[in-house]
């Protein structure tokens, strides 16, 4: 499964994947100029933490229902670059509307307002993700993926680094409502660059599919194709009870951070600036680790920080060590973020990519919509700190279940000691001196 036939000559699939790389840092740079200020932006509209998991639920189910349709449309259409660009470049333009909102509204008409558009943001921008992931591992070769989207994610990271103490500075200098106004529109500026950077891929021709890939139309009949590859089908149902657990708890560590534990509103910024530093350096390592020792082992790896991290929250004593918890999260998210997009390609045949990419984002997408509609009401009724607990027991339930289900033959053994530091560069030097040591002997 996925052995890739070159699609891109060689200097067409390296201006790709240079093209990828800036499209990529335009976007993170956008998007945490937007995203991580969302709740914030609509706590100080006065949504409740049932309004405000309403505003992360309903974005992730309208956005991954259409996940199917999404890979079909892509597949009929046959132009995967025309879809992602059109689709991209209408979601930046929902960010106009958003901005809006707390100027022209008040009270519950402005937070329902609020989440109608930050819905559609997602629903539009949704569309374009099946053909973005399968176009994605055509222009990338799978023997250097892991090296490659490593080196992506750094440079992504660093873009939204910046993205994010810009905001964090803007939204802290200028408050509510124009802080959060002059943010999400230099988002908007930096999101319609990346929608033009990514034009200008050199088009990627679409794989020839099979009869029977171009007319199973429907879910039943797509599930039973791609049912037969158990990895894969394992690794939906695993990523189902693993999605819900980190959606339960995920929208709602901002208003911990603000309401539990005392945090100023514009050092949220910092605490998010503080993951993606994290990030930047767990890329870097573990990019070089995936491609060595298979994607599941560092999913594996990671997914132990990632699985701990609510615990982690729970504890904290003082809103300033929120920097402390995200310094963890965002190192161990990088790994288990990067395995886990190269997994989904590496279980996946070159043949219809896009459907199977639309049932799994459907199925773990359907999870992450539900998980946080029900903790954020929960944290109404009982409290955020026990949503935070809950969720950290449902993460390692995911953790294991995809640990013991999910078969990656083709992984090499990953062993504790493996994870230190510069230690496969320390067994190389020790290898070159043994032979110089042979070579020397013999020469005597």
């Amino acid at each position: 499964m996925g052995n890739q036939a070159p699609i891109l000559n060689h200097a067409e699939m390296k201006r790709a994947m240079r093209i990828s790389v800036i499209d990529g840092m335009l976007a993170s740079a956008s998007e945490n100029l937007i995203g991580p200020f969302l709740a914030l932006c609509a706590l100080a509209m006065g949504a409740s933490k049932g309004q405000i998991g309403l505003l992360a639920a309903l974005p992730a189910f309208l956005s991954n229902i259409l996940q199917i349709p999404s890979a079909r449309l892509a597949e009929r259409w046959g132009e995967r670059q025309k879809l992602v660009v059109i689709t991209s470049a209408l979601s930046r333009l929902t960010i106009i509307p958003i901005v809006l909102t707390p100027v022209l509204l008040e009270g519950d008409a402005a937070i329902y307002t609020f989440i109608v558009f930050v819905t559609l943001r997602g629903f539009i921008n949704s569309i374009g993700v099946p053909g973005w992931t399968s176009l994605m591992a055509d222009i990338t070769p799978r023997s250097s993926r892991g090296s490659y989207f490593g080196y992506r994610n750094i440079m992504c990271n660093l873009a939204a680094l910046m993205g994010t103490l810009l905001a964090g500075w803007l939204i802290e200098r200028s408050g509510f409502p124009r802080g959060y106004q002059l943010s999400f529109s230099v988002g908007l500026i930096l999101g319609l660059l990346s929608t033009y950077f990514f034009s200008t891929i050199p088009r990627v021709p679409w794989p020839r599919q099979s009869k029977s890939q171009k007319h199973s139309l429907g879910l039943k009949e797509s599930w039973q194709v791609v049912s037969q590859y158990t990895s894969f089908r394992n690794y939906c149902f695993t990523s189902v009870l693993w999605n819900f657990g980190v959606t339960f708890s995920g929208a709602l560590y901002s208003v911990y951070f603000r309401e539990n534990l005392g945090g100023d509103p514009g050092f949220w910024g910092v605490v998010t600036a503080s993951g993606l530093i994290a990030g930047i350096f767990g890329h870097r390592y573990w990019g070089r680790l995936a491609d060595q020792y298979g994607q599941k082992n560092i999913m594996l790896a990671g997914g132990i920080g990632a699985a701990s991290l609510p615990f982690l929250w729970r504890l904290l004593p003082r809103w300033e060590l929120a920097i402390a918890a995200e310094l963890v999260g965002g190192f161990c998210w990088a790994g288990y973020n990067l395995a886990a997009f190269n997994l989904i390609l590496e279980i996946t045949p070159d043949e219809g990519r896009t459907t199977y990419i639309g049932i799994y984002n459907t199925m773990a997408g359907l999870a992450s919509s539900i998980g946080p509609l029900i903790g954020g009401f929960l944290a109404d009724s009982v409290g955020l700190p026990m949503v935070i607990v809950i969720s950290g027991i449902l993460r390692w339930l995911g953790y294991l279940a995809f640990k013991y289900n999910v078969i990656v033959p083709s992984d090499t053994q990953l062993d504790w000691r493996d994870l230190i530091p510069f230690r496969q560069e320390l067994r190389l030097l020790q290898k070159q001196r043994q032979q110089r040591h042979g070579d020397s002997s013999l020469s005597q």
